[in-house]
């Protein structure tokens, strides 16, 4: 386990339980696809001081319809007072259905070509549900933030390299991307986790990333754990140093 400068988040730091967001449905007239998804509001967000919006892409085993299990692997960290402080930001947490993917693509390759792959339907109605949050929450254009494991690293990528001048900061975990997108998101605040010995994604997906936005001009963050696994939420998403990174993250 890492420990950042911050701590480790706990309850004691004003975590929040699975009851204290909102539980939506979000129907989506483009793709047909509904998606459920559970929103956290800062008490403090309004028209005169908005809040960033932070999207939550879950992994492969949260799937579903029931509203919940997206929440898993430390998901609710990003709620926390201690996370929050300073930075005051909306979270949403849609679930992927049980038989589709954020991004069509094998998770075991380690990266995909974005020119040869569709952007999913799931994706589509993501970005369509943003678009529906900025019309009804005192949302900060310039701090939409973008976060997800495994299935949801690579999604985390893709929908970067997709919308590259939408998004103010991103952080992958154990995921995979295009890395000829490098040069398009060379300018990005990007913080990336991977294991070296991960056992579902292969650690190269991350490296060719890193590699790419360096090549570019790039200077992404990479924390690369010797020996560690597929589960990065447990070092990341436990890392207040990680957390207030991201939720700090502001367009100029």
């Amino acid at each position: 386990m890492l420990a950042g400068e911050g701590g480790q988040i706990s309850n004691k730091q004003g975590k929040n339980n699975v009851s204290d967001l909102q539980s939506r449905i979000f129907s989506d007239p483009t793709t047909g696809f509904t998606l459920p998804y559970r929103l956290f509001v800062p008490a403090d967000c309004n028209a005169g001081s908005p809040c960033g919006l932070l999207l939550f892409l879950h992994g492969a085993g949260e799937r579903g319809s029931d509203n919940q299990a997206q929440l898993k692997n430390d998901a609710l960290a990003w709620t926390a007072r201690q996370a929050q402080t300073g930075n005051p930001t909306i979270v949403v947490y849609p679930q992927c259905p049980a038989d589709a993917q954020w991004v069509e693509a094998p998770w075991s390759d380690g990266s995909y070509a974005l020119a040869k792959t569709a952007i999913s339907k799931p994706m589509t109605a993501v970005l369509n549900l943003i678009a529906s949050l900025r019309q009804e929450l005192p949302i900060d254009a310039k701090r939409l933030l973008v976060t997800g494991l495994s299935m949801g690293g690579y999604g985390t990528f893709d929908i970067i390299a997709r919308n590259p001048d939408m998004f103010a900061g991103a952080l992958s975990l154990c995921g995979g991307g295009d890395p000829s997108q490098g040069p398009a998101l060379r300018h990005l605040p990007i913080w990336i986790f991977h294991g070296d010995s991960d056992p579902a994604v292969p650690v190269r997906g991350s490296r060719q990333m890193v590699r790419a936005l360096r090549d570019a001009g790039g200077t992404p963050n990479y924390t690369e754990v010797a020996g560690g696994g597929h589960n990065m939420w447990n070092v990341a998403y436990q890392d207040l140093k990680v957390l207030r990174w991201l939720l700090a993250q502001k367009k100029s």
